[in-house]
């Protein structure tokens, strides 16, 4: 049986961009750093950017969008997410390369498309930014969950939490690192607000009320580095689930190890 492939390129406030595929093909959920780190990176796994059949972006956000005009215009890949993060990738001033409508793909909330043997169902999630997506990957009989840059959980979120075998999943701050460090009032007002991002302590609350016995590995994502710790992300969220559940810390700004899941 071909194995579902997961790398994260990087996960971080300075850029974000993961794979999922097999042995042949795959699929980029965002592409918030340089073209060419996304080549050497999928090169040091042994893919190249023709095995790339799409990419889905969350959110408007820089550090999710920097390369996806190139990737689109240049690579001829199709972009897809809704129709409200388009409009904010093509408004974004610090967007050189714009998308034409020949390389824009809509899949709105709720909506799923077929690239392969991937079945991708997009969610929303609460953010401040034009609109917000999660991602639910069903490959054969698995299913992948991309979630970051959250401010709160919600019902679709759980719902989906409870579908899946492996859980990417945003552990962005420790609660007393923010409230005692040096970002400015309406900075942490932000980051800690319902459309902001996820604590260590949401995160860990998630999965002790939304886990099911399927979840065999979770991946934290997006750790701030200013108000975080990988320490602190994995003692407070391996409280949250089973001892034989898998728990990976992403790297913020070089590429994880490649993981072959099934």
């Amino acid at each position: 049986m071909d194995k579902l492939r997961f790398l994260s390129l990087a996960s971080s406030s300075s850029g974000n961009c993961y794979y999922l595929g097999n042995s042949m093909y795959g699929i980029l959920i965002d592409a918030g750093i340089a073209v060419r780190t996304i080549k050497k990176r999928l090169k040091d796994i042994g893919v190249g950017l023709e095995q790339i059949y799409a990419v889905f972006i969350t959110h408007d956000h820089f550090d999710h969008i920097k390369s996806v005009g190139v990737l689109g215009e240049k690579y001829h890949l199709p972009v897809y997410t809704t129709s409200k993060v388009h409009e904010g990738i093509n408004s974004n001033y610090v967007m050189t390369e714009k998308l034409t409508p020949r390389c824009q793909r809509i899949i709105e909330n709720g909506q799923t498309v077929e690239i392969g043997e991937f079945r991708i169902t997009s969610f929303p999630l609460p953010h401040d930014s034009k609109d917000n997506t999660g991602y639910l990957v069903n490959y054969r009989n698995k299913t992948f969950t991309f979630v970051t840059d959250l401010g709160c959980s919600t019902d679709t979120l759980c719902q989906c939490v409870a579908q899946s075998d492996y859980l990417l999943l945003e552990s962005n701050y420790d609660e007393e690192m923010l409230k005692t460090g040096r970002y400015p009032y309406l900075l942490k007002k932000r980051v800690g607000g319902d459309n902001g991002h996820l604590s260590n302590r949401a995160a860990a609350e998630i999965l002790t009320n939304h886990a099911s016995e399927r979840l065999s590995r979770v991946f934290l994502c997006h750790l701030s580095k200013e108000n975080n710790t990988p320490e602190l992300a994995f003692e407070t969220v391996s409280q949250a689930i089973r001892p034989d559940v898998e728990l990976i810390i992403l790297p913020r700004t070089s590429p994880s190890y490649l993981f072959e899941l099934g």
